[in-house]
């Protein structure tokens, strides 16, 4: 795609989506080619914080470059040209996936192989997502990338929000302590629970309930799950973010099992009770 494009060069078809602090299109670059344009709603154009934030996911989606982050094509980060188009995805994203049911096995595996190569990448470059979540993950055929940095913070920043879904965040986030990569590991390892078993190891129907849950409540890891597996889980979900596992020990412990398990029935019955509660919209 040229360099220098400008937000009118690009034609838009439909809205994909209004989030809290812009609309998603999906547009035409002068190629011809398909994109997703994300463009900031006029009161983050108004308030400095908010419009910092849109800088923020501009600089950062441009400057990334892995096979498992979605990749920032154009953007202008500020004032009334700003804009961000990025990769398209016609197969939408995990959550909308989820709806349809469980994933199996090997589905989940490659999902997460794939979310756990963009985190470690992240994690070399000093940079905290803070929203995992299967919202912000896009599926491309057998592909997986994440997306959504608006809420994402350098080593070098301080973070504009505190943010995350409640049933991803890790325990330090609602003491109202800082994300670091641990935070990210930690919600890492709740999707991944999900994702293997059918079901999250955390429930409740109000923030403070999952407040609850995740500061008090321990995982059941199921029995049919391999034992390496079970503890990588156990020890990304650790409370305590100085004692929590890497995202590198989950991964090590999905390489080829000799028996794979099958999911159980009632995990994935239990899968189709999802819950609509979300703290940030995007």
């Amino acid at each position: 795609m040229k360099k220098g494009l400008r937000r009118r060069d690009f034609r838009l078809e439909m809205l994909l989506g209004l989030g809290k602090t812009a609309q998603v299109f999906l547009a035409r670059a002068p190629g011809g080619e398909p994109v997703a344009l994300k463009i900031p709603r006029r009161e983050v154009k108004e308030d400095p914080a908010l419009a910092e934030r849109f800088a923020r996911e501009v600089r950062l989606s441009m400057g990334l470059g892995h096979p498992h982050v979605v990749k920032g094509l154009a953007g202008h980060p500020y004032g009334e040209e700003a804009f961000l188009a990025l990769e398209y995805f016609p197969d939408g994203s995990l959550e909308e996936r989820l709806k349809q049911g469980p994933l199996d096995w090997d589905e989940a595996v490659r999902v997460l192989k794939g979310l756990g190569a963009a985190l470690i990448y992240l994690r070399k470059l000093g940079i905290v997502h803070q929203d995992i979540k299967p919202a912000n993950l896009f599926l491309s055929g057998h592909k997986v990338k994440l997306g959504d940095f608006g809420v994402a913070f350098t080593r070098e920043e301080k973070p504009l929000d505190r943010a995350g879904s409640p049933f991803y965040m890790a325990p330090e986030l609602f003491l109202g302590k800082t994300a670091t990569p641990a935070s990210d590991a930690y919600s890492y390892g709740v999707l991944a629970y999900e994702l293997l078993t059918g079901r999250r190891p955390f429930y409740g129907e109000t923030f403070e309930e999952l407040r609850t849950a995740h500061l008090t409540h321990e995982p059941r890891m199921p029995s049919n799950l391999p034992r390496p597996v079970a503890r990588a889980l156990k020890g990304l979900m650790a409370k305590d973010p100085r004692a929590r596992a890497r995202v590198e020990d989950l991964l090590e412990a999905l390489r080829p099992q000799e028996e794979t398990p099958k999911p159980d029935k009632d995990a994935k019955k239990s899968s189709v009770r999802r819950f609509r509660f979300f703290w940030r919209k995007s």
